[in-house]
């Protein structure tokens, strides 16, 4: 009786025991094999494959006995497993056993061989190809798509598959011609396209890649003018390109052919100008105007235009007294066209920074603000950003009481967004000015984990100064000495910001703020006119404080100088490169790339 029981528990405990057993020769085997003892490892692989006939173990038994160059037996297992199953797949596994034992011919022939086998099903025609990719054999995998494509009838042409070996071979135009099928197919597969290129033409520092895409897509437009999607294409990829001339052609192109309302030119209005290709999206806006105030997108082009003219001036820095009288008189026909409300608040903001620091008629430009504020249907974002603008200007005056309320109306609106934080930054930045560091440091403590790395490294620079300088002086003599000048520079009293900074140097000889100094007094340079001198002093800064905070402004501000001011583009290119070596965790290092490569030719035809 009691046999029989044991018996009982014996084959009711079997299956847990043979699992047991299973997982510890799996893991066994595993160790061996990671561990590159192949020898111990094919012993357990063998028995795990003999034991469940599992493709897994499969693998990894033919993997050991190819390590240890047993090609007979590894010949031996997958031809005996291709008579039992027949999966056109295991000739690629003889292929390799044959390839691995120096035998190429045979193991063209086992690849030909699973092509010859493949059936009319997506999943083998799949599982094949991805064989072939694993092993390497590219040509092969191609082969299989290819036929993969005429087996299903059309129903899958695998364009995007093949498109995705092409790149890896380095063949461009046969990708290109994949992915351009894809759209000729199906015209909704646009954003799996431009996904694909997008890291392509990223890399393409030659930009060769990008001129042959180009060609490749006005030769599609040319053999099918009707297609939209192939124009479609060609303007995203001059978007991408920064090429506006010609995408402005294309779409305009579109435009008319179709006699569309204007919103695709609009909108590349709008990428243009957020690029500061300002003289095309101006003429992108005049455009769509053109199309008369019958036009659903008149009035807000028309706004934007003005906008952008604006930005186009301001940007350069370069304009006559005559030209900021013409635009001040755009702005007025418009806003009178359009009449004052909170639609118009962007722009009648635009007007008050013109008056206040570009025309120096900064009681109009106050006057306007004030007027923006209690615009009936004024939006919220808009209510701030007028007030912040207004204590800007406020504080250009020297009304600092008014300011720093402003500046906190604002930050309490948007306590959490981007609008509350520059508000918070500039009132930190007035409370140093006015000599409150012990307060301006606290706040700025907040926000140097701000989102913006703008924001963030304005904060960090300013609590940094404070900081620093506070060691060697605890009443803070020198520094509240520069903040003044700093305030003074601010409001463009040059003279009265350069005898500040001189008396620094002379009571204060030898003080930390030295490299601070010398970078105010290049920015004081540049406002005078004088590019050439400005560089002197930041080439100072970042001779004598190449580690400091301020060294890879310095050199950025080099580099700008001479690309817009002094035109060198040779040095240019050597200051931008200078940033990107030694300076790679800079916030120009993008930007200075973009600057480089596009002075070095890279993105030109």
């Amino acid at each position: 009786m009691t046999g029989r029981i044991v018996f009982v528990l014996l084959c009711c405990l079997a299956p847990f025991l043979l699992v047991a057993q299973t997982d510890t020769d799996e893991q066994l085997a595993a160790q061996f094999f990671k561990n590159g003892e192949y020898d111990k490892a094919e012993v357990y692989y063998k028995k795990l494959y003999k034991r469940y006939n599992d493709e897994f173990f499969f693998q990894y038994y033919i993997d050991c006995l190819l390590k240890l160059e047993d090609f007979k037996e590894a010949e031996k297992t997958v031809e005996k497993r291709i008579k039992n199953e027949g999966n056109p797949v295991l000739y690629v596994n003889l292929g390799q056993v044959y390839k691995a034992s120096g035998e190429e011919k045979k193991a063209e022939q086992a690849y030909a061989k699973a092509l010859q086998e493949l059936p009319p099903f997506q999943r083998q025609i799949d599982a094949l190809a991805n064989s072939f990719l694993d092993k390497g054999e590219f040509e092969f995998a191609v082969r299989t798509y290819e036929k993969g494509r005429k087996l299903l009838n059309g129903l899958y042409t695998y364009r995007f598959e093949l498109a995705n070996i092409y790149m890896k071979q380095g063949k461009f135009d046969l990708a290109v011609e994949e992915y351009l099928d894809a759209l000729s197919e199906d015209e909704s597969q646009i954003t799996k396209v431009k996904t694909d290129l997008l890291e392509t033409f990223s890399l393409d520092d030659s930009g060769t890649k990008s001129s042959y895409f180009e060609e490749a897509v006005v030769g599609r437009i040319q053999r099918q003018p009707q297609r939209d999607i192939y124009p479609e294409l060609l303007i995203w990829h001059f978007e991408q390109q920064k090429k506006f001339a010609q995408a402005f052609a294309q779409a305009k192109a579109l435009d008319r052919r179709n006699k569309e309302d204007g919103a695709r030119v609009m909108q590349l209005a709008h990428i243009c100008r957020a690029n500061k290709a300002f003289d095309i999206a101006i003429e992108a806006y005049r455009y769509v105007i053109k199309k008369g105030e019958d036009s659903y997108y008149y009035l807000s082009c028309k706004k934007d235009l003005v906008n952008t003219l604006y930005e186009k001036a301001v940007d350069g820095g370069k304009y006559t007294d005559q030209e900021l009288v013409d635009l001040e008189s755009t702005f007025l026909n418009t806003l009178d066209e359009f009449g004052r409300n909170g639609n118009v608040a962007q722009m009648m903001m635009n007007l008050a920074e013109l008056y206040t620091f570009y025309m120096h008629q900064t009681s109009k430009g106050i006057d306007l603000l004030y007027e923006v504020i209690e615009l009936p249907g004024i939006f919220k974002e808009d209510l701030a950003m007028a007030k912040i603008q207004l204590a800007d200007a406020l504080l250009f005056t020297g009304e600092v009481w008014e300011t720093t309320l402003l500046y906190s109306q604002a930050e309490k609106m948007f306590k959490t967004s981007e609008i509350g934080r520059t508000a918070k930054l500039k009132n930190a930045k007035l409370a140093y000015y006015t000599g409150q560091f012990d307060w301006a440091q606290a706040q700025l403590n907040v926000l140097k984990a701000a989102t913006s790395d703008f924001i963030a490294n304005d904060a960090l620079y300013l609590a940094m100064l404070i900081g620093d300088n506070s060691y060697m002086d605890t009443t803070y003599a020198a520094l509240g000495t520069f903040a003044r000048a700093d305030l003074l520079l601010y409001q463009n009293k040059l003279d009265s910001a350069k005898m500040a900074l001189d008396s620094i140097e002379e009571f204060h000889p030898g003080h930390s703020l030295m490299d601070d100094i010398l970078y105010k007094r290049g920015q004081i340079a540049e406002q005078e006119g004088f590019p050439d001198k400005a560089v002197e002093y930041y080439a100072r800064v970042w001779s004598d404080y190449n580690t400091d905070l301020l060294a890879d402004d310095a050199v950025y501000r080099m580099a700008q100088l001479y690309e817009q001011e002094l035109n060198s583009v040779s040095k240019a290119m050597e200051y931008y490169q200078e940033l990107l070596l030694n300076y790679p965790g800079s916030l120009y290092t993008v930007e200075a790339r973009k600057r480089y490569r596009a002075l070095r030719g890279d993105l030109l035809n």
